[in-house]
This record gives structure tokens, sequence and C-alpha cells, in this order.
């Protein structure tokens, strides 16, 4: 019996009269031994059409991450893994050091609260560097960066320099987005003192595998079902390599 079995089991299950709740205490010990574990643990979805190779995964994942202690990865339903940390610190530097993608493929990890309750999660959030190109020289700013950011996700840093200007010939921001949603390929502007409208360009780093016609994240053109539906003439593709940007070398996030 799988997880969602087991879930669904629990559910439909309705309490005898025999049968007994834990008694207040108890139950108390037992909420804060779970919130302990709970405040050391990252659950991981593997957006992928089939099933990964498990064991693979887990031994890359153990020689990327490179905790400063040992953790324990329990695979718990189809593509979705729980990882225990010995180390609250371990847990947040994996955190907050994605995206992380496994052959190609995104790993989307979420915080467990409350219970822990894994089958509420929905693994639709997850965190980037993008990119932005064409926008003009003064607005080069942190400031400019973090409203545009915040057109595409939620903002989580914006690089640039102790003055808050962003040097170089693009904007770089990490921001959380919805992958449930089609990636935003352009962002149209008015900026300057004229009001012109300007296009910006978004580019992704480390992007795993995407599709180029309905641009979301977690299987390939072909496997596209919405691609799949039309009839006649297939639709010119929307994406393109284009909007996966260099990686830069110090690069570890992909396994």
């Amino acid at each position: 019996m799988d997880f969602e079995d087991l879930s669904s089991l629990c559910a439909s299950l309705a309490l005898e009269e025999e049968e007994e709740t834990l008694s207040p205490d108890l139950a108390a010990g037992l909420q804060a031994q779970g919130e302990r574990s709970i405040d050391r643990s990252l659950v991981g979805c593997v957006l992928s059409m089939s099933p990964i190779a498990r064991d693979a995964f887990v031994h890359m994942i153990k020689g990327v991450w490179k905790t400063k202690e040992r953790f324990e990865v329990e695979a718990i339903v189809c593509n979705k893994f729980v990882f225990h940390f010995l180390l609250i610190s371990d847990r947040r530097r994996v955190y907050s050091g994605g995206p992380w993608c496994f052959q190609n493929k995104l790993l989307v990890l979420e915080e467990p609260t409350g219970v822990g309750d894994f089958s509420k999660m929905s693994f639709c959030n997850s965190p980037f560097w993008i990119q932005l190109h064409n926008i003009p020289v003064f607005c080069m700013s942190k400031t400019v960066g973090s409203i545009l950011g915040n057109m595409v996700g939620t903002v989580q840093e914006v690089e640039c320099n102790q003055d808050g200007l962003c040097l170089g010939t693009f904007i770089r921001i990490r921001a959380i987005i919805d992958i449930s949603r089609p990636l935003k390929r352009i962002l149209k502007v008015r900026l300057g003192t004229d009001k012109e409208l300007i296009t910006i360009l978004l580019r992704y780093e480390h992007l795993p595998e995407l599709c180029f016609h309905c641009g979301i994240i977690g299987h390939p053109l072909k496997e596209c079902p919405e691609r799949g539906s039309h009839q006649g003439d297939i639709p010119k593709l929307k994406y393109g390599a284009w909007i996966k940007a260099p990686i830069p070398p110090s690069s570890e996030t992909m396994l």
C-alpha cells in the first residue's frame, strides 16, 4: 500500500465506540516530537511525467548538496521524497540554494508545516535566478529590479553593488515563481519621463525541462497535452532555447 492509498484509507475510517483517542498529555508529547522532526525536514517532488530512478537520485543528491552532517532520504510516493537533516543550518542552505535539478527535471522543495501532511502540498512554487534584459541604463538599479521582479514572482534578492546599482548589461534577480503557470517571457513597461513603452526580455538560469509550446515546466514538447489537442496545423512555438540564460561556471544545482 503506497502513501496515497494509505491517506485515502485513513480518511474513510470512522471512529468506533471502542476505539479511543490519545490522552492529551501523550498527544502533546508526540506533537512536540513531530514538530522537532518537521523543523529539520524538507519535502521534494521531481517534476517528471514518468518515475525517476530513485537509487540514482539519492546517490547523486547526497554528493551535490554537500551538507556538514549526513541527511537521510525517504521515498514516500512516486517522485516524492522527504529529506531528514541533522542540522537546521543544512536544511536552510539546501532550501535557499535552489533551483535543484535531477537529469534536467526540476526538484521542487517545500517546507512541511503543521502535521506535515504531504498530500496537501502543491509543489507549485520554485525559486529561480532571472535575468532582465533590454533595460535602459538609467533604470539599472535595485529599486527597478524589485519592481520588475515582483511582476514575475516574489522577489527574494536583487544583485547589485553597495550603492544599489546593477552593473552589467542586465538586472539579475532571484524570485519565487508559480511553476504551475506558463513562464513569463517578456514584460512591457513604461519607463522614463516620456513613458516610452519598453519590452523587457526574461531569461532564466538553471532552467530545467520546459515545454516550448505551453511554457510549463515538467514535461517535454513531445508530451505536451495541449499541443496534442490541436486539430490541423500546429501553432508556432511560443518559447525557444533563448529563454535559457547561460549557466554561471560555479553552478552546483544540476544533478
